[in-house]
């Protein structure tokens, strides 16, 4: 078996390059959680925004900016966690 030949050192340096990508992967997973929790609050102030403007295609163009944001932020915590 190829995995009979293998030595201290060789495993060390395998655990240890495992180790580097493992967690990366988690720092980028909880970046981009982060960002797509700010993208969602932004969305919904957006939403507030829209609610207190006087002009009805200000108050429009900021709900449905406010839906697009608040929709790409959900989209990515639905392909980060699922």
């Amino acid at each position: 078996m190829p995995s009979d030949e293998l030595d201290e050192a060789t495993v060390r340096a395998i655990a240890r390059d495992e180790f580097v990508r493992t967690s990366r992967t988690v720092v980028g997973r909880v970046c981009w959680t982060l960002l797509s929790a700010f993208a969602i609050l932004v969305g919904l102030q957006l939403f507030q925004l829209a609610l207190y403007t006087v002009s009805v295609p200000a108050m429009v163009a900021f709900a449905l900016v406010g839906a697009l944001v608040t929709g790409s932020g959900l989209s990515l915590l639905y392909l980060l966690w699922a």
